[in-house]
């Protein structure tokens, strides 16, 4: 069975993309927080992973329907880097999107969210982005852009396979980045002994 063309609201949930919680004003940081509060700033490793430091409020701020669910894809609607990540954190800390994200839920019985996240993510989609960007100094993605946005779709087996070989390949590139700036850092350090 090959890949069917077709296009995101086609495999998602009913009322399956909306936009991240809209705060008003600055986010601030509570002592006691017990609700995580992911941000543009939180996008760490070229926006493929969330970060730690990310900032906590009280829960009672926010509505629970605006709760992340494991397996929710946060793309990032505005700005030059319109990336998506799947939310996937392993702890019991609660978390919400900021209003810089679409949270997408998919109908996993049609799609794997690794899967449609990973392929959102590459070219031809991102040129479909770059068309269909509003907004002269800072570009925005409408909703009606992200639910149009072209899939090729292979049977579900397949998306599986090829998620978990492009997140392989992602921490595969990050151990390399990794070892090659360590290697550097060593390599001025005995230089630099050397003059001493």
């Amino acid at each position: 069975m090959s890949s069917k063309r077709t296009v995101l609201k086609s495999i998602i949930k009913p009322g399956g993309i909306a936009s991240g919680y809209s705060f008003r004003g600055k986010i601030n940081s509570s002592p006691k927080g017990n609700l995580r509060v992911i941000q543009l700033k939180d996008m760490e490793n070229e926006y493929t992973s969330i970060g730690n430091e990310c900032t906590l409020i009280d829960a009672s701020e926010v509505k629970e329907k605006y709760y992340l669910e494991k397996g929710d894809i946060l793309y990032i609607s505005k700005g030059g880097n319109n990336f998506a990540i799947v939310f996937d954190l392993e702890d019991a800390l609660p978390s919400v999107a900021s209003s810089v994200f679409y949270v997408i839920k998919v109908n996993i019985s049609k799609a794997d969210p690794y899967f449609v996240a990973w392929y959102i993510n590459r070219t031809p989609v991102q040129q479909y982005f770059q068309e269909h960007a509003s907004g002269t100094y800072s570009l925005s993605i409408k909703k009606e852009v992200v639910e149009n946005i072209p899939l090729q779709l292979p049977p579900l087996e397949t998306q599986k396979k090829i998620a978990r070989l492009a997140k392989l390949a992602q921490k595969e590139q990050y151990i390399y980045k990794s070892l090659k700036e360590k290697r550097e850092q060593l390599i001025e350090v005995q230089l630099l002994k050397s003059i001493n």
